[in-house]
């Protein structure tokens, strides 16, 4: 199980998914994130589940979080990914009762038909997407206008910011978890950059 107790402990798990020790480091991740928790892990999903997802949705997954499928499952990153049954696009949720959806702003608009949840963040209403187009990750923030925000290129790049922030469950007996999510954050705001990470955290 991994034991951060300095900076330089914690695992930058890979560049891109296509590393051939992507899955070694993110599975290394997975686990000790699970047994921390005391989280049993998911089977993997096979090509046939993915291929009823992509039917039902009308549109292929991105490349790299089918790899991710067929190797983790739904599986915990240190945010709540969807179950497949709970995928959908972003725009039906509220389809049934528009009165009560958001009022989104012109420049929503223009990507919100193409956007596909897969992340509840948190649990707190703001979901990440894909674009089922361009297959980038999208943001949807039901506190602030505009509500989606491009965060992403990739969903290994989304992949990689979840596992670098989520061990900062992973501290020592030597160090205080708020020292743990600095160091986190400092790593993925410089991969990514600020604005992300505000966004992203806050």
């Amino acid at each position: 199980m991994i034991d951060i107790n300095k900076k330089s402990d914690i695992i930058i798990p890979f560049e891109k998914i296509s590393d051939p020790d992507w899955a070694v480091n993110t599975r290394i991740i997975i686990e000790s994130l699970a047994e921390n928790w005391n989280d049993e892990l998911p089977a993997s999903k096979t090509d046939a589940e993915i291929s009823d997802l992509e039917n039902r949705l009308g549109t292929t997954l991105p490349g790299e979080l089918k790899l991710f499928y067929k190797t983790f499952g739904v599986a915990p990153i240190g945010e709540q990914l969807q179950e497949f049954s709970e995928m959908g696009w972003l725009e039906d949720i509220w389809k049934d009762a528009p009165q009560y959806g958001p009022d989104f702003t012109e420049e929503d608009n223009q990507s919100l038909p193409y956007l596909i949840s897969f992340s509840d963040y948190l649990g707190n209403g703001n979901m990440f997407c894909f674009h089922s187009e361009t297959k980038e990750i999208y943001y949807y923030d039901h506190d602030e206008r505009p509500y989606i925000t491009k965060l992403f290129t990739s969903f290994g790049d989304y992949l990689k910011g979840c596992l670098i922030l989520c061990q900062s469950d992973l501290f020592g007996s030597g160090v205080e978890q708020q020292d743990v999510d600095e160091w986190t954050e400092e790593i993925v705001s410089e991969i990514f950059g600020e604005g992300v990470l505000d966004k992203w955290r806050y």
